[in-house]
């Protein structure tokens, strides 16, 4: 610190150099006063470049001291001011190591009494400054106002591909002007040194002796006489070739990676502070401005208000020198006033010695909005637009999760099944069920959706949330406007469809930790509701819960019944009325349940239907029947005529099995194909059942009796079924019950069985319990009958007693 404090207060005039090119590093403000020049006019340049010495000898004497890091003590010397004036004097040379690098102090002695540098024999020889004046690096030059050269040093000749002075001066001694490539630029400095100037690292072309051109670094000035008339010229050339052309292949590297840039797809900017000091084409366009338009904005204006907050903490972390991460996403504005998604890589640079901000912008608004629509297609029924099951959920789930914050379950779901909707698709086609359900959802949008979540939870479902706080009043208010919505009829492609629905409802409890729970519920109460009536509401309750624990039980019992073989079936004879003869059975299955004991169809085969069971029950069925049948066959030679009715679910009739298992059973239990009967309902022909029609007609090619189950209790229409391949017909018990007593039901069996007779369809009549009930069917030329008259269903031992006529039918 001393010594900084020293070098500044000297009144000696000192400046320190850098060894290795004579750059200066520092001047102390002594030097300021006595030559004029600011330290920031000197620092950083060479002396030639200010011109602090203009006599050429002394700067090659110079020269030669810092190479060979000579001591040198009192050189006479004259030193340009920055007025003009020439200032003799003497200079001292010191040399010291900082590092690696060498540093030249130099202390400058002025006489101000003196005009001229004094010649001091002891110190500087004869000739020495003709010594340097032809050992010189740097091209010396004198030259007439007329044009031709004076004088010229060797370092002159070679850089203008000259052997030697002479022959410089032999060839070009008498046009100076000619070196140079440009005539124009000749001229001009040529005019400049006449009117005074002094030149200073003027750039030209020169042209060598073999014609090639180069690039030198000329300071140059006049020489005046007493009289103020021009007596010389006198400068110095360095060739500045190899720096030239660096500089141009920077610049043109500059150039292209500017024109890769703006020709970018990709948005590049540059900014200083909180602005933008630069932006390429692509960046101006993806926010709808021009490069210019962006130039001086701070961020914040083209930046979605919402994304400001998240800059704004990167900007404090990265100036507490927090991690920052490069990259990251962002919302900007365009200059419409849309939303563009952006990625941003950005990171810090120095430009002119200042931090800057550097950083590329691509556009993923596509990509964003690619994936907010996989998230709305993920959340929402494509058919109506609503919110899906996932989504309703995730609401329920929020709202439980508030409700039990607060210690108030204060919500409520409702869970919507519409009545009779597979008659609409059977009917009409589901493409008509389709439009059905998207104007029910614009229905109950327009009455509900400001204060209601709906949803359509699938199939003819619909669930709805109310927002906020919902009461047992509130919900059954909802639910009656809801009901209400479906007394007007609905225009599914210009026809009139009626629809109704059923609602069922749960209050928020306490014991609910799940939305499975509160819909499994909800589910249960809509189910009641269309026990009552349909076209109405329920209100889940205690007991409907204990309920719906029993049919959980019950229908894991009934998956594990398969495991456990707890199925059994019972056969029911069907008998020839006119002559009680025994013509075949009706397989019928019964579940021996662990603790409940035997249980009949109407216990379980409801839901069997609802879970999709049924059809692995019926295969059982089939599989057993066939094989009772093909091992009664077999031991009771006298069972060989006996028919064997068993019933199968529509949806094993589409199964595209069915053909093949059932002529593997008739194939392994040996029992032709006639003596199998299978019963369908109507619904297996009705229109667009093709799939069933098809197994049905494969089916009869077999040879296998087919038997339409209860029918008249359907909706088929005649026409399709006079089409389909059945061999006989059931009538339903639901018009035998009262055949003796009820008109109606006996014109319906009298019209079923002509209609059978005219088609050559055998009849059977289900439900038979009285003599006269017999008596009447035999009358009206109904040809076989089943029921308690004769036998309930029997389990095999016992029906076999029947068979070997161990047992009598009662009839």
């Amino acid at each position: 610190m001393r010594l900084a404090e020293a070098f500044e207060s000297s009144t000696s005039v000192v400046a320190v150099m850098r060894g290795s090119d004579g750059v200066f590093l520092g001047v102390n403000a002594a030097f300021e006063r006595s030559t004029g020049y600011r330290r920031e006019q000197v620092i950083g340049r060479l002396p030639i470049e200010i011109g602090l010495w203009p006599d050429p000898a002394f700067r090659a004497r110079i020269w030669s001291v810092l190479r060979a890091e000579q001591r040198a003590v009192a050189l006479p010397m004259s030193l340009a001011c920055a007025d003009g004036r020439l200032r003799p004097g003497h200079l001292s040379v010191e040399f010291a190591r900082d590092g690696g690098e060498t540093v030249v102090f130099c202390l400058v002695h002025l006489d101000p009494d003196q005009a001229a540098p004094p010649t001091d024999e002891a110190v500087v020889p004869d000739g020495f400054y003709r010594s340097l004046y032809l050992a010189a690096s740097e091209g010396i030059y004198r030259s007439l106002p007329g044009g031709g050269f004076l004088d010229v040093n060797p370092a002159m000749a070679r850089i203008l591909g000259f052997a030697s002075p002479a022959e410089l001066l032999a060839e070009r001694g008498r046009d100076a002007a000619s070196m140079y490539v440009d005539a124009a630029h000749g001229a001009r400095v040529h005019a400049r040194l006449l009117a005074g100037e002094r030149l200073e690292r003027e750039r030209a072309r020169v042209r060598r002796r073999d014609g090639a051109v180069i690039w030198v670094s000329e300071n140059s000035r006049a020489i005046f006489g007493e009289a103020g008339q021009v007596l010389f010229f006198e400068g110095s050339l360095v060739d500045i070739t190899a720096q030239v052309e660096a500089e141009q292949a920077l610049l043109r590297s500059e150039s292209k990676y500017r024109t890769l840039v703006e020709h970018s797809q990709v948005g590049v900017f540059i900014m200083a502070g909180d602005r933008y000091t630069y932006a390429n084409q692509a960046f101006a366009q993806m926010l709808g401005y021009r490069e210019d338009d962006l130039v001086g904005r701070g961020y914040r204006e083209i930046m979605a208000p919402d994304a400001v907050p998240q800059s704004e903490r990167r900007n404090q972390d990265r100036l507490a020198g927090r991690p920052v991460p490069p990259d990251f996403e962002t919302v900007l504005i365009h200059r419409e006033g849309r939303r563009v998604h952006v990625k941003v890589s950005i990171g810090p640079v120095l430009l002119d010695g200042v931090e800057h901000l550097t950083g590329t912008v691509l556009d993923i608004t596509r990509q964003r909005e690619a994936e907010e629509r996989l998230r709305y297609h993920a959340t929402h029924d494509p058919l109506t637009g609503l919110p899906n099951r996932m989504l309703f959920n995730q609401r329920l789930a929020g709202a439980m999760l508030e409700a039990s914050r607060g210690g108030d379950p204060s919500y409520a779901v409702l869970f919507l099944d519409l009545d009779g909707f597979k008659w609409v698709n059977d009917s009409l086609g589901h493409g008509a069920g389709d439009r059905l359900l998207v104007q029910i959802a614009r229905r109950l949008e327009d009455s509900l959706l400001r204060d209601v979540l709906i949803a359509r939870y699938g199939g003819d479902e619909f669930t709805l949330l109310p927002d906020g706080r919902c009461d047992r009043d509130r919900a059954m208010a909802i639910a009656r406007a809801v009901i209400g919505l479906f007394e007007q009829p609905f225009d599914v492609g210009g026809q009139q469809v009626f629809s109704s629905a059923s609602v069922g409802i749960v209050v928020g409890r306490r014991e609910y930790e799940s939305p499975d729970q509160v819909l499994r519920d909800a589910d249960t109460a809509m189910y009641r509701a269309k026990a009552v009536g349909k076209s109405g509401f329920v209100v889940f309750d205690e007991g409907m819960h204990q309920e719906a624990l029993s049919r959980l039980q019950l229908e894991t019992d009934f998956r594990l019944a398969f495991e456990r073989a707890e199925f059994r079936l019972h056969y029911q004879p069907i008998v020839e009325l006119a002559s009680g003869r025994l013509v075949g059975a009706e397989a019928l299955v019964r579940w021996w349940h662990p603790r409940r004991g035997l249980l009949t169809p109407a216990d379980f085969l409801p839901l069997a239907e609802e879970t999709g069971l049924i059809v692995d029950l019926d295969a059982w069925v089939l599989r057993e029947a066939c094989r009772q049948l093909g091992d009664w066959r077999a031991r009771v030679p006298d069972f060989a005529a006996l028919s064997m009715n068993v019933n199968v679910d529509e949806r094993q009739m589409v199964s595209p099995g069915i053909v093949e298992e059932v002529f593997t059973l008739l194939q392994s239990h040996r029992i032709p194909p006639d003596r199998l009967r299978l019963e369908v309902t109507e619904t297996a022909f009705r229109a667009g059942r093709g799939q069933a029609e098809q197994r049905l007609l494969s089916l009869k090619a077999l040879g296998v009796g087919l038997v339409v189950d209860d029918f008249g209790t359907g909706y088929s229409s005649l026409e399709s079924f006079a089409a389909s391949p059945f061999d006989a017909l059931k009538m339903d018990q639901v018009f035998i019950r009262d055949i003796e007593t009820n008109p109606r039901h006996r014109a319906i069996v009298r019209t079923i069985t002509s209609f059978a007779d005219e088609l050559g369809l055998a009849l059977t009549a289900e439900g038979i319990e009285t003599p006269a009930q017999r008596e009447r069917l035999r009358a009206i030329g109904c040809q076989y009958g089943q029921g308690y008259l004769f036998s309930p269903a029997l389990p095999a031992d016992e029906f076999e007693q029947l068979l070997s006529g161990t047992a009598r039918i009662v009839g």
